[in-house]
């Protein structure tokens, strides 16, 4: 019988342990991205395990009590693997209370798995070892979905600020797995779901790894490299550029030392991140240095953009130079950056001009 669930499972398994193998040697995956996949495969490897031993159970001419815990088992890690695969891209920094939140409809389905061979609630099986579904007996399956949507939607928010063609991409490795439990769901009534999730976790981890080169480790931004490729993809889109430096930097980490000039740039990013403004991509193309690129958008809405983000970093303890151009037809974006520059530096200069002017002013 071993053999036989090898030889039947040989793709799975051989998946799992070239995940692991991938997951040891990757160098742009940052560590807690590492530990989620790892251990939604090791459960993967575990939720076949429980599976196959349920479908032997299933032979036995009177119920083994092995089968409901089993069936408890499988039902119980599903959820917890698309849990484990969702926090890839949720916030690490997310609080105990939206963990615990996000936990919740499992930690209240568990329980009522394992004791429904006596409740009879969810499911039970006969004597006879026959399955009878309770009450809630589609309680698994909206688990599931619950647990199916707040991975689409997380991934939305993850990966909006990507090109279109990533987005693309993405949507096809995260949707058509999805896809494939709903036709096992609705053409075979379920099944084991091990092999499928396996195989969209390795193109999943594979897609990040991918991306994750493209991506500023400090500050979660697209990088420069990211940039460059972006001004040739989206060149016929792209009408603003936005040059953006973080002011006084080096005086900062001679100060304060480096890790408080991190943090800067971590604030920085933030709310040129967040006040940017529809339209908008942020990236970091050096050690205080940020260009965001505008697709679609009028000269008056970039200029309404810039003074909010100017507005923003005005409640931080850090200020920026900015400077924009517009990409007009005929106009090549290398020639709008450089125009971009040339605005930020003179806005520089402005700055220093007018705190020089107020250190000597009389009191």
């Amino acid at each position: 019988m071993v053999i036989d669930v090898i030889l039947d499972n040989f793709p799975m398994l051989m998946e799992m342990i070239g995940l692991i193998l991938l997951i040891s040697i990757s160098t742009y995956i940052p560590i807690r991205m590492r530990r989620m996949t790892r251990a939604a495969v090791l459960l993967l490897l575990v939720e076949s395990i429980c599976y196959n031993l349920e479908l032997w159970t299933q032979s036995f001419e009177k119920l083994s009590i092995l089968r409901p815990i089993l069936t408890s088992c499988v039902y119980s890690l599903y959820p917890i693997i698309l849990y484990f695969i969702l926090r890839i891209v949720l916030d690490e920094n997310m609080s105990k209370k939206k963990i615990f939140l996000l936990l919740l409809p499992e930690i209240v389905s568990v329980p009522l798995y394992f004791s429904s061979q006596w409740t009879h609630i969810v499911f039970w099986f006969s004597q006879g070892n026959h399955y009878a579904p309770g009450p809630l007996g589609r309680l698994p399956y909206a688990v599931f979905f619950f647990y199916s949507l707040m991975f689409l939607y997380q991934n939305y928010v993850f990966f909006r600020s990507f090109n279109g063609k990533d987005q693309m991409t993405a949507a096809y490795i995260i949707l058509m797995p999805m896809l494939g439990v709903l036709l096992l769901q609705l053409f075979r009534d379920g099944g084991d779901y091990g092999a499928l999730l396996t195989s969209a976790i390795l193109l999943y981890f594979a897609f990040i790894y991918i991306n994750m080169a493209k991506i500023d480790p400090l500050t979660g931004l697209l990088n420069r490299k990211s940039c460059f490729d972006d001004q040739q993809q989206r060149s016929k889109s792209i009408s603003a550029v936005v040059s953006v430096d973080l002011n006084d930097l080096k005086a900062l980490n001679d100060s304060r030392g480096h890790s408080a000039g991190d943090e800067a740039l971590k604030t920085v990013a933030d709310v040129l991140r967040k006040y940017c403004g529809q339209g908008g991509t942020v990236y970091r193309v050096g050690g205080d240095q940020f260009v965001i690129l505008y697709s679609r958008v009028e000269e008056s809405w970039v200029a309404s953009a810039v003074d909010i983000m100017r507005q923003e970093l005005g409640q931080t303890p850090y200020s920026c130079s900015f400077g924009y151009a517009m990409v007009s037809p005929g106009r090549r974006i290398d020639d709008a950056l450089v125009a971009a520059d040339h605005a930020m530096y003179a806005d520089k200069e402005t700055l220093k001009l007018r705190q020089g002017g107020a250190a000597h002013s009389p009191e």
